[in-house]
């Protein structure tokens, strides 16, 4: 109850509804609204009542997997290192893509690639799925946050994404030695914000730490009626130039850069007021400030959690999930992993 109150009056997610890929669709005319939408909530996982949970076949390197999930058939791709050892646990991170994407983008397009090579990780790439929208022709790749109910066309029935997300999880362990203490989950855009609005708030006891790039938090509702608060872990990357962000949130472009502008801004001095209080962190801060990025670090708990809320601005930064080719020479995959290794769970 605490959840669905915090997710209709205070989160409004910065995300977008193109992240520069097509979909495999072919496009129709716009379809006019006949209905409300209906949202599913999310279903908790019940082994019980569960199809059986079954082991995967797999090899060292991708393996593509299709799996049945609430009567869907639900896409995923899995890389396991080539140093994997079945006799120790292994770390996971879940990579979510963007609006109008596939798992394949963000396999292909991000380091987590290179750094499962490095790290010896699993890295899990989830599909979403497609629905058609009010002011879109054809069908769009998106994940089931809340701002989907305003997107998508009357009468749409939404797919359980968290719950797809625990059976997956499930089959995983059935599958590989899992380091239980050790799954994190990251997002891009859309994807980002399904981490941030759906993971962190439903997963919270199975997720370590959530780390974003182009998503954020913003909210309608003042500091002080959140609700409750969650303690969990939260990286947000996001561009002084992310075109995506301005377009969707109607905030203009460049962003604020210097620390103090950020701070003074409505927008972005709000979204550090907000997710502080969402984590229960006090709004005290360490400030880096270099040529290419301002970032906030938030960790002081006045109850003595140990989570911590890290807010990076990067100079000339667009819409991307970073992969060392900016300005910056930012690759979330190395930021990312370092954060991960600092928030295990107890």
């Amino acid at each position: 109850m605490k959840k669905s109150i915090l997710l209709s009056v205070v989160i409004l997610t910065l995300t977008v509804s193109a992240c520069n890929s097509k979909s495999n669709r072919q496009p129709t005319q716009p379809l006019k609204a006949t209905q409300p939408p209906t949202l599913q909530p999310t279903q908790p996982f019940a082994p019980e009542t569960e199809p059986a949970v079954t082991a995967l076949d797999y090899l060292t390197g991708r393996n593509d997997y299709t799996i049945n999930v609430d009567d869907t058939p639900r896409e995923f791709i899995v890389y396991v290192p080539s140093g994997y050892d079945p006799g120790r646990p292994t770390p996971i991170v879940v990579m979510c893509h963007g609006s109008n994407q596939h798992p394949n983008n963000m396999y292909e397009n991000t380091s987590w690639v290179r750094k499962a090579e490095e790290e010896n990780i699993i890295v899990v790439f989830p599909g979403s799925w497609q629905y058609p929208l009010l002011d879109e022709p054809g069908v769009k790749e998106k994940w089931n946050t809340p701002g989907l109910a305003e997107l998508a066309l009357p009468g749409t029935e939404f797919k359980d994404d968290v719950h797809f997300i625990m059976v997956l999880l499930e089959h995983l362990k059935a599958t590989l030695n899992v380091d239980e203490k050790r799954i994190f989950a990251s997002g891009f855009s859309n994807g980002g914000g399904f981490v941030i609005t759906r993971l962190m708030l439903d997963m919270n006891d199975v997720f370590a730490a959530y780390a974003t790039s182009g998503a954020g938090l913003l909210g309608e509702a003042s500091v002080d009626e959140i609700a409750f608060t969650v303690n969990a872990s939260l990286y947000n990357v996001i561009g002084t130039h992310d075109d995506k962000i301005s377009e969707g949130q109607g905030i203009p472009s460049p962003f604020p850069f210097e620390a103090e502008d950020i701070l003074n801004d409505p927008n972005f001095g709000g979204l550090l007021e907000k997710t502080t209080a969402l984590l229960g962190l006090e709004m005290t801060y360490t400030l880096e400030s270099e040529s290419d990025f301002t970032r906030f670090t938030y960790n002081n708990s006045p109850v003595g959690d140990d989570n911590e809320y890290i807010f990076m601005m990067v100079k000339g930064l667009f819409h991307v999930y970073p992969s060392g080719d900016n300005r910056a020479g930012l690759d979330a995959a190395d930021l990312f992993w370092d954060f991960f290794m600092k928030h295990p769970k107890p």
